[in-house]
C-alpha cells in the first residue's frame, strides 16, 4: 500500500492527543463499562505488572482527591485535608467511595 506525499505517522503526542478526545466522548457518555473496557486495553498494550497497576490506581486516586474541586468538597462535607492523607488514608477512603458507588448503583438497577 503505497503512502500518498505529506502522508507521516502520528507522533506519540499526537496519539495520545486522539485517545484523548476518545475519552471526552466516553465522558459525554459516561458509560462505565465502556470506559473501563477502554483502560484494560491500556493496561494490557502498556503490559503493566498487578503491582504497577496498584501504584497506578493508588497514583489516579490521590491525584483525583487532590484535585481542587474534590479536596474542597471532601473538606467541607468531611472535615478532611486530602493532602495530609498517606497511602492508607487514601486507600481506606477509596474503599468507602466504592461502598458507596455499589450502594448507589445497587439501588438504580
Amino acid at each position: 500500500m503505497k503512502k500518498t506525499p505529506g502522508h507521516k505517522k502520528k507522533s506519540v503526542s499526537e496519539k495520545q492527543d486522539d485517545f484523548i478526545k476518545m475519552l471526552s466522548q466516553l465522558r459525554e457518555e459516561k458509560d462505565m463499562d465502556a470506559i473501563a473496557e477502554l483502560f484494560w486495553k491500556v493496561i494490557t498494550a502498556y503490559g503493566l505488572k498487578v503491582d504497577e497497576l496498584a501504584a497506578l490506581n493508588y497514583y489516579t486516586m490521590k491525584r483525583s482527591l487532590e484535585a481542587p474541586v474534590n479536596a474542597t468538597l471532601l473538606k467541607e462535607r468531611m472535615r478532611l485535608d486530602v493532602t495530609q492523607l498517606g497511602v492508607d488514608g487514601i486507600l481506606q477512603l477509596q474503599r468507602s467511595l466504592i461502598t458507596i458507588y455499589t450502594e448507589q448503583f445497587a439501588k438504580e438497577q
